[in-house]
């Protein structure tokens, strides 16, 4: 969840906690500049109430929270103006074609400027490396697996779809610490999943999450969180449009990377099987 998010949100908050948080939200881009003293004082309340609320929105200090702070802002110049109405009642249908082009790119760009590489990098090896993949995603975070599955296929990679025919705990008692688990969920609180998260930490079983919410408790249990945009709520939109287009964009990154372990080896596959369907047994009829 975005910070501005959790400041509105206010779960938990006390009067002082909710009074800085009003002092944040008036102005965030004017208290990435300020020390902790300078927020206090507008606030009315001591340092360490600042530091218990930034404590309280998953950072350990005021340093850590600023930061942040500074990259969610700095993420949002690109992002589009609304990424859950991203078109109007009144707009034409050539007009809602441009912002969802724009929300598309934007979606992308965000996302590209969130990278984590070392992860990103952690994550390619772990696919490359596992004997079996085991894919979970539900709802419409299925068609993105199935679509990263059915790139894999290309390159002789078959993934088991974990959640098929609803026998996810079924199929997690299978895996083994040889294999591994990719899970997209944006919101990152789907309790079976925490509790399959845990079991396979527990059987040491490498594990990776795309996610919209790297503080959620989804993303506290992975071994590698990589975060695609943000900004949609939960439920009032109207589709998971942006957050579709960037995990796909990250799902074909990774797929990239994995392509790219073997890429002359692949390409002579791809090379033989297109003669084998184009000229050879397996070609239609006709040509």
């Amino acid at each position: 969840m975005l910070i501005a998010e959790q400041l509105q949100a206010q779960v938990h908050f006390t009067p002082t906690d909710a009074a800085l948080a009003q002092v944040i939200l008036h102005d965030p881009h004017a208290i990435v500049g300020q020390s902790m003293q300078t927020i206090a004082q507008t606030a009315h309340c001591s340092h360490s109430a600042v530091i218990r609320l930034c404590q309280k929105l998953g950072f350990k200090g005021y340093r850590d929270f600023s930061l942040a702070l500074t990259q969610e802002l700095s993420v949002q110049k690109v992002a589009p103006d609304d990424v859950n109405f991203p078109f109007a009642a009144n707009d034409t249908l050539r007009n809602a074609t441009e912002k969802l082009t724009t929300l598309s790119l934007d979606a992308i760009t965000a996302t590209k400027a969130r990278l984590d590489f070392p992860k990103v990098v952690q994550a390619v090896q772990i696919l490359v490396h596992a004997k079996r993949i085991f894919l979970y995603g539900r709802g419409d975070s299925s068609l993105l697996v199935q679509g990263f599955a059915n790139k894999l296929n290309k390159i002789d990679r078959y993934p088991i779809f974990a959640d098929q025919f609803g026998e996810t705990s079924w199929n997690s008692t299978n895996i083994t610490s040889s294999d591994c688990a990719l899970f997209v969920s944006y919101r990152g609180q789907n309790q079976s999943y925490q509790q399959v998260m845990r079991y396979l930490k527990a059987h040491q079983v490498p594990t990776i999450l795309i996610t919209g919410r790297p503080r959620s408790p989804l993303a506290q249990g992975t071994d590698v969180c990589l975060e695609v945009l943000g900004d949609e709520f939960d439920f009032m939109k109207i589709g998971t449009i942006a957050s579709q287009v960037a995990s796909e964009y990250l799902l074909t990154i990774l797929f990239a990377g994995i392509y790219a372990q073997h890429y002359q080896e692949n390409l002579a596959n791809l090379q033989a099987k297109q003669t084998i369907l184009t000229t050879g047994p397996l070609a239609e009829s006709g040509q």
